[in-house]
């Protein structure tokens, strides 16, 4: 597989970078993600006219190897074989289940053994329906790694698109042939669980209403001891919402994070993800630079067992960026040196990828990175 991956500032240096690719090589796919401060039309229009497939989303930041950028554009050409891949633009159907079943349905239908790679627009999206309404429809556990768009920061509109338009609330998605396409990766965090195992005992999609039978909020204001009344905690929580996400526990032995907001006129937390009544949870905290440690060394077992890769592709949660401050450049750089492969990511609104030797699922606060590697034929 022959790749080239580069960082761009415009459409213009985005043209001259495939003209110059394409003298060397003929790729058949990009992967690529930007800032919306660039046109997202124009950019699907440059690669369909150049006959390059394209997996795409706006994003809260942009990652090139070791190197994190603002406002630019990253991206990654590669000559995967066209029968080895299909991409799909799905979008928005009645909900983002039913979108992500649908997409389901076709990843199944592609190949015998698949593995799927999505990113979603919008900013409001639950990203466990993704997981879930492709797993129903494949019927079984197949490696599902992604995340949700971001829009610089702003918390307002995020796009996915392809070579043949843009979606705000769908899916692009990028189905590989796992027999011809390794792909493997991780999603870890390093955040540590404190304190006591709550229930939620109320909640609805992504909202809780009651922890332990009190009020969310309440039961959370009470936890850290910060505050007196609702009052005095709305500015302040939101600040710390990335601090502090809820471990949510999972059969197996395993948990996922979940980052909360909080909405004051009913004590309700407002999570980044859906949650059932009965599910359990502790809260976490971040264990501060030997949180960067950890997550290295995670990574450190995944190339022990993948010492060689073609490209790598990176979600990593805006609120991790904003919870490590400058130390995230020291995590990616730890990450991207255990390979030196090329690599192009995103800071996202959330991350689609597997802890290890678990299934698939959707998560806040949390690294996910994808390795690909084609296998010899």
């Amino acid at each position: 597989m022959i790749t080239k991956d580069f960082v761009v500032n415009s459409l213009e240096e985005l043209k001259n970078e495939i003209r110059s690719a394409t003298q060397d090589f003929q790729p058949t796919l990009a992967i690529l993600f930007c800032s919306l401060k660039h046109d997202l039309v124009a950019i699907s229009t440059l690669f369909d006219e150049a006959d390059i497939d394209l997996l795409g989303c706006s994003s809260a930041g942009e990652i090139r190897n070791e190197n994190i950028y603002d406002s630019s554009i990253v991206c990654i050409l590669t000559d995967i074989k066209r029968e080895y891949y299909n991409i799909i633009l799905q979008k928005t159907n009645d909900s983002t289940y039913q979108t992500a079943l649908d997409v389901g349905y076709l990843v199944k239908s592609s190949f015998t053994n698949p593995a799927a790679l999505a990113v979603s627009g919008g900013f409001s999206i639950d990203g466990e329906q993704i997981v879930r309404g492709i797993k129903d429809a494949v019927q079984r556990d197949i490696p599902i790694f992604g995340g949700l768009a971001g829009d610089d920061a702003q918390q307002d509109k995020t796009y996915a698109f392809s070579r043949f338009g843009q979606t705000e609330n769908g899916l692009v998605s990028l189905i590989l042939n796992h027999d011809k396409i390794e792909v493997e990766g991780l999603a870890t965090s390093g955040w540590e669980a404190i304190g006591a195992v709550h229930t939620i005992t109320k909640a609805e999609g992504n909202i809780i209403y009651t922890i332990d039978d009190k009020p969310a909020l309440d039961v959370f204001i009470r936890h850290f001891g910060y505050f007196d009344n609702v009052n005095t905690a709305s500015e302040t929580i939101n600040k710390m919402s990335s601090q502090y996400p809820l471990q949510i526990q999972r059969d197996g032995d395993y948990s996922i994070l979940r980052s909360p907001l909080f909405r004051a006129e009913d004590e309700t937390l407002i999570l980044s993800g859906g949650v059932k009544e009965g599910d359990k949870f502790r809260f976490s905290i971040s264990p501060g630079f030997d949180v960067i440690d950890k997550t290295i060394e995670e990574y450190s077992l995944l190339q022990k067992e993948n010492p060689k890769v073609d490209l790598m592709i990176l979600f990593s949660c805006v609120g991790r960026h904003a919870a490590l401050g400058p130390m995230i450049e020291d995590e990616i750089a730890g990450i991207y040196e255990k390979w030196e492969a090329p690599l192009v990511g995103l800071f996202t609104y959330g991350e689609i990828g597997s802890v290890k030797n678990k299934p698939s699922d959707f998560h806040n606060e949390t690294c996910s990175l994808v390795l690909l590697k084609e296998k010899n034929s």
